[in-house]
């Protein structure tokens, strides 16, 4: 869909958003086994539950992929040297780099509560409002799933520092509105008194290749979650197929 913003043709899918969305599918064939034999309640759920992560994937992609392109159109190191058209690019990368980085940690929350239901892990009992990773933090300390688990929790490490820094950030955008409101008051003052610092673009590249990690490990724990929940009822069933 963005991609009609810069004359680009419909996406193809590949790599780790393919092989995400590939499994989800696979999972969702899986929870219907045939026409003559409809989903119960509970596959419907997840059924409902796996569509929504079909799409919020799709819209975190699109996301990062707008907030990539208009940062490429940032050349200068300063806002107050930049053309208007400039600037106006510059907003927009600052537009959808911020969503995509709200819509990753959705995702990974929405994957934590997937887990949870799915294994009836219980996690509300350590904490009411958790994310994904506090019910990483629960299969581990209760040895749930340690297969899964254990990959899950790699690919968290390896991707550890990037992953921070876009927490940090999510959590200044979504958390601080006080703060938010401290520093424009700051800037009006130091505007008055014509002391206010120039700002800066240079973040922008490094900002783009932390996102580009936590898109990439986003899709690559839904992968892992969904090859893994297939594979299990495969072998439950014993059968290579179907949903028991």
């Amino acid at each position: 869909m963005l991609r009609a913003l810069f004359g680009e043709s419909r996406r193809q899918d590949e790599g780790p958003l393919k092989e995400a969305n590939d499994a989800i599918r696979q999972y969702m064939n899986a929870l219907i086994p045939s026409s003559a034999n409809p989903p119960g309640t509970q596959e419907r759920r997840f059924l409902i539950w796996s569509e929504n992560f079909l799409r919020a994937l799709d819209e975190l992609e699109q996301s990062g992929f707008a907030a990539e392109r208009y940062a490429g159109r940032v050349t200068r190191r300063y806002v107050d040297e930049m053309t208007e058209e400039e600037r106006d690019d510059y907003n927009r990368h600052l537009y959808y780099y911020k969503n995509a980085i709200i819509r990753m940690f959705a995702i990974l929350d929405k994957l934590g509560h997937f887990l949870d239901e799915r294994f009836q892990l219980r996690t509300e009992r350590y904490k009411a409002r958790f994310s994904y990773f506090t019910v990483l933090r629960n299969m581990h300390e209760n040895g749930i799933h340690t297969d899964l688990e254990q990959r899950l929790y790699e690919l968290k490490q390896a991707t550890r520092e990037p992953a921070n820094r876009l927490r940090n950030q999510r959590n200044m955008e979504i958390h601080t509105i006080n703060s938010d409101l401290l520093d424009d008051l700051l800037q009006a003052a130091e505007a008055k008194y014509d002391r206010r610092p120039r700002q800066q673009t240079d973040e922008i590249r490094s900002n783009v290749q932390d996102l580009k990690a936590g898109i990439e490990m986003t899709c690559r724990a839904v992968s892992l979650v969904f090859g893994y929940l297939l594979q299990a009822d495969q072998n439950r069933s014993g059968t290579g197929g179907g949903h028991s």
